[in-house]
Order: C-alpha cells, then structure tokens, then sequence
C-alpha cells in the first residue's frame, strides 16, 4: 500500500534543509542541501540510521556494489542522509567506504531535508528518523523518488541503476 504520492516530487526542487557533512580535516560543516547539489546529477540515499541492520547489511552495500556503474551512467555523486549525529555519519563513513568507495555521508540531525521531503516519522524508541528512499535528482530537481513504506523494496541501487539506465 502506497501512503503518499511521492511522484509529486518530481521536477521539485531539492531541499534547502542544513545537512552536515566531514570536512578534509575532520571536523564538520553544515551547508544547505541544495547548496552542496546544486547543478550535478546525484542518487540522495536517505537511510533510518546508520549502523542498523537492513541499512548496513542490505541497503547501503547495494550502492557500494553499484557505485561505478552509477557513476558510468552520468551520477556524479552518491550520498547518504540520516537523522543521526555528524559524528555517527562520520563513523558510518569510516565503515561504509573502508574498502575504497566513495559515498558521501551527511547528517540530516533535526529532520529539516526528511521533514521537507515528508519521509520523517516517528519510529517509536528510535525517535523520528527519515523512511528509507532513494532520491535522484538532475539539475537540483527530484527526477524520481524511490520510498519504502516497509523494509527495502523500492529504494535499492538496483532500482535507481535500472531508473537510469531506461
């Protein structure tokens, strides 16, 4: 059962919410998300937090397998939000990209990108965090959106890869 329509999303533009996200030095910073996408071709991964089991175990490793034929395809960066802290992104980041892959890690701390896009929900002892979704967006607009009401099912790399490649 489809709860919103999220293909009114397309041709909106992306979010201005802040993210944060690692800076060469270590730290982080916070820009806004439209920002930081501007004008490229880019897959906005957005997970319920990092370290959980489909999101490490399934969700993420899809991308990572996926990553150059992504990239061979026109993607130009693959990035990953979630309503955690900067320093679990950073750390996710550490884990995620430990064997050579190149997805950007980003923080959505407050749910500002998750609340605009309507995929934050409360999920009880979790908190609010944002449903898992796969955005791709051209141009700094969301060319298709990708949502998962229940496990993984929409959102996958798979389904993005096969999105863009038609």
């Amino acid at each position: 059962m489809k709860l919103f329509d999220f293909d009114s999303y397309i041709g909106n533009p992306v979010p201005s919410g802040e993210i944060y996200l690692q800076t060469p030095e270590g730290s982080f910073e916070g820009q806004n998300l439209d920002q930081y996408i501007e004008d490229r071709y880019v897959i906005l991964v957005g997970i319920p937090g990092a370290f959980t089991p489909t999101c490490t175990n399934k969700h993420l490793p899809g991308f990572v397998e996926k990553e150059k034929e992504l990239n061979a395809q026109g993607i130009d960066e693959i990035i990953c939000m979630s309503v955690n802290d900067p320093h679990v992104m950073m750390a996710f980041d550490d884990y995620i990209n430990s064997d050579g892959s190149n997805i950007t890690m980003v923080s959505d701390p407050f749910g500002e990108v998750a609340t605009q896009l309507e995929v934050l929900q409360d999920m009880g002892v979790y908190r609010e965090r944002s449903k898992r979704f796969a955005a791709i967006i051209n141009n700094g607009k969301i060319v298709k959106m990708f949502v998962d009401e229940k496990g993984l099912d929409q959102s996958s790399a798979e389904n993005c890869l096969n999105f863009i490649s038609n």
